[in-house]
Formats: structure tokens, C-alpha cells, sequence
């Protein structure tokens, strides 16, 4: 509310100015009697006395009950004191006697909002966006009603254009990462449906934990991967990077080689390859790399490098490990000696890893230049293009993709090209590509699987958008924050939470983000403070309502637990943990009847037969033995697939971790 205030009131302003000609009496003691309370309301509204604003704006309205901008601004006081439904009513009334309101629809969408009725806030917050379409705050919170909708492609289209007004504007920058986020895992999980368990799954497993710094749980999944289909192009090259950036250099390289044996052609390979044998010392085998890398396509071999950042912090991803990091930069004297492209390459790499600037630090070979003069003379045509990508030569055929591209282009072609265009780092491009497959193929584990990369990638290039704007700003500590939470960083997520929270406490989900994190470390009573100061944004706040019943739950105030617990529900209620806890409550009061069929709708989420047990607990309670033993049963079962499972984790974990590292 604190974000939006001023600007609403400049809105509020504006409308008089512009309409109190049609609304008032124009001359007699009455128009003047309506103009001075509505002056005194005014001046009272200024000095925060809401009290006395209020019973001047209502003896404007008993002379003159259609005054739209009287209902608005009354409207407007009762929303200052959180009197939500009065408010919401005097909005209305306003918008009946003048539709075209821009504040009344405005605080309506608003109130809407922060009850959980997006779909219902929609409609007035496009005609506030139509009478002030120049006010980012309005386009903010319409985007913020489409999210709650479910509708994320609206969603984004807004921020977009939020971000054309505002191209500097923290909360819609945030935002629209966050809506990429989305759609992404939304992609996630409908390859997840599609091709359970398939190696485009296992990749995005890998994926994630490789960037959030579990390198062994990564391997595991790279493994499993490439179990399941062995001669996939880039699996290999993905858990060599896995290996090398955790220290494994021997590991590594064996990677690499797989890959080229795999795809001779493969530039990310080739370029990894050359930076273990530079960090092994090896120069001149590591330059030969470099220079067929820059000869096949310089351009992605710098952005494999780290050279050319395409996102928030790529070039963090690419920092060695301190001691690989010093044995890299021993070599500088004697790189400085090489004069050719590749050497320009390693002292720019270099450059990357002693966190200099990233941009411009190595300049265009020859080689690279001719062959794309070359390549732009030849006629654009499948065949051409098909040659290009099988030769890793990306950046010279991409001026011809828009061109070759037809409705009648194979799927596998479009898949290839879309992957030649993630790489080059037009994913926006990518996406279009892939959009044009048909519905059959839309449904394709690649086709899922790049558009999730796609989405994770332009969050990114939003994020990035955010830290250059203002770095220091309450969105981009929220930003760390999530960053570092991910991470299982919680001690810095808590950190920089706090940090937005000072600067911001008025932003939904901050403080309820910190409270979670809070209750994570069982700080129980500064976890309950936090939720308390969420729920007073947002009642309705199911994350806060849901971890502030299990606090109570966890020191058996049931009853307690149970009101926080059942109005999470009524926001949220296809939740399986929520019903587990509700059930586990019922439970502790000794209702089984109720808690059996909480426990039953849980059971979705049962990993490790803990459901499966409580729930044989509550039909044991109720003497219905065969239920309970069919529920004990399964418990067992389960239980012990889960431990049988994690011992062998355990063990693979051991062999990972355990693997020697280069000297």
C-alpha cells in the first residue's frame, strides 16, 4: 500500500482538477458549501486526520450523493485506516456514478488483490491502465492479478509492458523475472508428466543442483542421464563442467573426451577441454583448443568462457575454484607471450577470473571474421544451414534461420535450431522457434526441456536488468535472498532479507520469506513475528497462515494451530501438506473421523510411509483393524524402499565425493 500512495493521491488530485466543473453545483450557497467541506476534507487528509476527512467528505456527499470523486476519496480514507469493505463499497458507488474513475477502479483491483480475488481485480485494473496508462504502479498490480489468476502469459505481457514505461523500474523487473521462473517450472513439470523419469528430466535435475552448489547430487543425475540414453549429445560435456568447477580435473577431461568422441563438433567441449589443460599447465595443447574453437565460432567459444555474460552473474558460474584460480593466473607471463586469437582468449579468460570486466576483453579473430563473411555470400538454404549447426558453426548460420524456418521444417530441425539460438543467447527466439511445432511435438521431452532453459535464462536476463538498475535497491537483496535460499545459503538469505525488509517493510512476501527461513532454524518466536507482519499486509497470505499453524502445532496449542491451519486452507486447499498438518492436528484432539480423511488426501506426498502410518494410527483409534493394517503395511513398504534408496545415494555419493582430485 505504501508503494502505491503517492501516486494515488496525484491520481485523486488530477480527477478533481479535471472534473469538479461536472460534478458540483457551479454557483449558490449550495456548490459553495460542498466546495469548502470538500477543501477541509482535503486539508485534513493532508495532516492525516482521517477522522475529521471523513465527516467532511460525507456532509459532501449529503449535498450532493453523486459527487464520483467525493465516493472515491472517502474511499480512500477508510483504506488508509484498513477498513477494506467500507472502502471497497465507496469505490463502487463512485465507479457507478463514473465508470471511467481511474483511482476508484484503481483501489478497487487493489482491495481485490489483497483478498485472493485476482480474477475479480482483472477487470478494474485494466480500465484504470485504460484512463492512466502511463502509471507503472497500475500495471504492476494488474500483473499481480493476472499471476494470482493463473495467468502467466498475460501476466508477463503486462510487465513487459510496465517495463516500456519504466525500463529501470525494480518492482517490475522482479516481477517479471519471477513470472519467467514460473513458466519455467511450469515446463519442468509438464516433461515430468510427459516422460517421467526420462534422461530430459535427469538433466534438469542435474542442472539445478549444479547451480545450487550440490555438485555430487548433480553428478548423480548426469549419470542417471546418461544411463538412460548413453549417446545424447551434451550430457557428457554438462557433468564434465559439474566435475571441473568442483575441482575434479581428472574427472573432467574424461568427460570432455566422451564428448567429442560422441560430437567431434561439440564447442563447448572443445573450449573445456582447453581450460583443464590450461589450469593443468599444459599452454600449448590448451591454445590448440581454443584456436579450432575460435575458428568454428568465437563468439559462443568467449561465451562458454564467460567472456561475453549473458545473464545475471554467468560469469560467476564460470569462477574456478581459489586454488585452480591461482594456478591459472601463475600462467599469465607466459600467455602474454602468445600474440594469436587464442591467446587473446586466455588473457581475457583470465581477465573473467580475477573478476574483471567481461565485456569487449577479447577481440574478433580473423579466422572468425572470414569464415562469417564466407558463410553470409552462401545462399541460405536448408542444407547450407543443417551443415553450419552439425559443424558447431551457430554464430555464422543464425542470420539464416528467420529464412529457412517453414511450417513444413521437421520437428528435430526446429528443435536443432531453437538449441542454436539458446546458445547463441536469443532465447526469445528460441521460444518462437519451438512455438512453431506441431501440437504432437509441443509435447516432446526436447521440446519441454528447452523451453524450461529458455524461461530460466530470460528470469535471468531480467534479474541482471534489476542489478544494473539499482543494486542496491530493496528488490535486488529480495533477489539475493531467493538466490541465496536456493542455494541452502539460509544464514545470507536471512541476511539480505532482512536487509529488504528495512528498506521495504511494507513489500508483500518479504516478510513472510524471512519468517519461513526463521522457522527453518526453530527462532519460533522471530519466525511468528514475521508471519504476523505478512498477514497484516495480506489476511489471506496461505504461506504465512500454513507455517504459523504448524509453529502452534509443533508446541501442541492445536485448537490454535487449527484456526491459522483451516484458513490457509480456504486460500489453498489442493495442498497436501496443509491437509497432512490438519490431520496431524485432529489427531492430537483425538478426532479421527476427522483427521482420517486429511490424512487420505496427504497421501499424494508420502515418500517415506510417515503418512501412510499416521493414517493407520487414526483408523487403529477408530477400530477399523483391516484399514490399519493395510496402512501400517504400506507404511513399511514404503519406508523401506525410502531407506533402501537413500542408502544407495548414500554410497554414490561416497564414490563421487571420495574420487581423488588432480594434484
Amino acid at each position: 500500500m505504501g508503494r502505491t500512495l503517492l501516486t494515488v493521491l496525484m491520481l485523486v488530485a488530477s480527477h478533481w482538477g479535471q472534473s469538479t466543473g461536472h460534478t458540483t453545483p457551479s454557483r449558490g450557497p449550495a456548490s459553495g458549501r460542498i466546495q469548502n467541506h470538500f477543501a477541509a476534507a482535503q486539508q485534513a487528509q493532508q495532516h492525516n486526520d482521517y477522522a475529521t476527512a471523513e465527516r467532511e467528505y460525507q456532509a459532501v456527499l449529503i449535498e450532493a450523493p453523486g459527487f464520483a470523486e467525493a465516493h472515491m476519496n472517502l474511499g480512500l480514507i477508510y483504506q488508509l485506516q484498513d477498513r477494506a469493505p467500507e472502502a471497497m463499497a465507496q469505490f463502487r458507488q463512485a465507479l457507478k456514478i463514473k465508470p471511467t474513475l481511474a483511482g476508484a477502479n484503481f483501489f478497487l483491483g487493489v482491495d481485490y488483490c489483497k483478498n485472493g480475488e485476482g480474477a475479480n481485480a482483472i477487470p478494474y485494473l485494466k480500465a484504470a491502465s485504460r484512463q492512466q496508462p502511463n502509471q507503472p504502479d497500475i500495471w504492476s498490480w494488474l500483473a499481480t492479478a493476472q499471476e494470482m489468476s493463473g495467468d502467466t502469459a498475460a501476466e508477463i505481457a503486462t510487465l513487459k509492458h510496465a517495463i516500456s514505461l519504466q525500463p529501470r523500474n525494480v518492482d517490475s523487473l522482479y516481477l517479471l523475472g519471477r513470472a519467467y521462473e514460473h513458466v519455467g517450472k511450469e515446463e519442468v513439470n509438464g516433461l515430468e508428466r510427459a516422460s517421467p523419469g526420462s534422461s530430459w528430466s535427469e538433466q534438469l535435475l542435474a542442472e539445478s543442483y549444479s547451480t545450487s552448489n550440490e555438485w555430487s547430487f548433480a553428478v548423480i543425475r548426469f549419470q542417471n542421464a546418461l544411463a538412460i540414453t548413453p549417446n545424447r549429445p551434451g550430457l557428457h560435456v554438462e557433468n564434465g563442467e559439474v566435475f571441473l568447477h568442483a575441482g575434479r580435473l581428472d574427472q573432467a577431461l574424461d568427460e570432455f573426451e566422451q564428448e567429442l568422441r560422441l560430437d567431434p563438433h561439440s564447442l563447448r567441449a572443445l573450449v573445456r577441454r582447453g581450460e583443464v589443460k590450461l589450469v593443468q599447465g599444459s599452454i600449448d595443447e590448451a591454445l590448440k583448443d581454443w584456436s579450432q574453437a575460435i575458428a568454428m565460432d568465437e563468439p559462443r567459444a568467449e561465451q562458454v568462457l564467460g567472456i561475453r555474460e549473458t545473464g545475471l552473474g554467468d560469469a560467476v558460474f564460470e569462477q574456478l575454484p581459489d586454488p585452480l584460480r591461482e594456478q591459472v593466473e601463475a600462467l599469465a607471463p607466459q600467455l602474454r607471450q602468445h600474440q594469436d586469437p587464442a591467446g587473446r582468449l586466455a588473457l581475457a579468460f583470465l581477465a573473467v577470473q580475477n573478476g574483471g570486466s567481461t565485456r569487449g576483453a577479447a577481440k574478433p579473430s580473423q579466422e572468425g571474421d572470414a569464415g562469417s563473411a564466407e558463410y553470409s555470400t552462401t545462399a541460405c538454404t536448408q542444407s547450407n544451414v543443417k551443415e553450419s549447426l552439425n559443424q558447431g558453426r551457430f554464430s555464422q548460420a543464425s542470420h539464416c534461420f528467420p529464412r529457412i524456418l517453414t511450417p513444413r521444417s521437421s520437428a528435430d530441425f526446429r528443435i536443432q535450431v531453437a538449441q542454436a539460438l539458446f546458445e547463441l543467447g536469443n532465447y526469445q527466439g528460441s521460444l518462437d522457434v519451438l512455438a512453431g511445432l506441431s501440437k504432437a511435438d509441443q509435447h516432446s521431452p526436447p521440446a519441454f526441456y528447452w523451453r524450461a532453459r529458455c524461461f530460466e535464462k530470460l528470469a535471468t536476463s531480467a534479474y541482471l536488468r534489476l542489478y544494473q538498475a539499482e543494486p542496491d535497491s530493496y528488490r535486488v537483496h529480495q533477489l539475493m535472498a531467493d538466490l541465496a535460499a536456493a542455494r541452502n545459503n539460509d544464514a545470507k538469505a536471512i541476511e539480505e532479507y532482512r536487509a529488504a525488509v528495512a528498506l521495504k517493510p511494507s513489500l508483500p512476501n518479504l516478510h513472510y520469506s524471512l519468517g519461513h527461513l526463521l522457522w527453518k532454524e526453530l527462532s519460533t518466536d522471530a519466525a511468528r513475528t514475521e508471519f504476523e507482519a505478512e498477514l497484516a499486509l495480506n489476511p489471506r497470505h496461505s504461506g504465512a497462515l500454513h507455517d504459523l499453524g504448524e509453529t502452534y502445532l509443533m508446541e501442541h496449542k492445536t485448537e490454535l494451530a487449527l484456526s491459522y491451519l483451516k484458513r490457509a486452507l480456504e486460500v489453498n486447499p489442493k495442498d497436501p501438506e496443509l491437509h497432512r498438518d490438519l490431520g496431524t492436528g485432529y489427531a492430537d484432539l483425538h478426532d479421527y473421523a476427522k483427521a482420517v480423511p486429511e490424512f487420505k488426501i496427504a497421501l499424494q506426498a508420502d515418500k517415506d510411509g510417515s503418512l501412510h502410518y499416521k493414517l493407520g494410527r487414526a483408523y487403529q483409534a477408530l477400530g477399523r483393524k483391516e484399514e490399519a493394517t493395510r496402512e501400517f503395511a504400506l507404511s513399511t513398504s514404503l519406508n523401506s524402499e525410502s531407506r533402501s534408496k537413500l542408502e544407495k545415494q548414500t554410497e554414490r555419493l561416497n564414490q563421487i565425493e571420495g574420487s581423488p582430485q588432480h594434484p
